[in-house]
């Protein structure tokens, strides 16, 4: 059979104390990385309002369903794709086949 005295109790309550520090101090560890996590989070939705309300101001939600041409151009134009033909320069020989820019 067991002896057991209460040095040997007094041993176990250490042990299950320092068990219960190790893991209280783990736990508390873990809810810091959470809370940051968390807080991270928070920062990328501010963010990301806050980009969409400065660069996309009157886009409705559903942008991605219109059509391209319905949509609302902010943003600087493409001088190269939308270049027209100089205004009294030559027309070419009538073929259709002028060069393209």
């Amino acid at each position: 059979m067991w002896n057991l005295t209460s040095l040997d109790v007094n041993q176990i309550k250490g042990q299950l104390q320092a068990r219960r520090a190790r893991i209280d101090a783990k736990y508390v560890e873990e809810t810091k990385a959470l809370d940051a996590d968390f807080a991270d989070l928070d920062t990328l939705e501010r963010v990301a309002a806050a980009i969409t309300l400065k660069y996309k101001p009157n886009e409705p939600a559903d942008a991605a369903d219109q059509a391209p041409e319905e949509r609302v151009e902010d943003g600087p134009r493409n001088e190269v794709a939308t270049a027209e033909a100089p205004v009294g320069g030559p027309a070419g020989d009538g073929n259709g086949m002028e060069a393209k820019l």
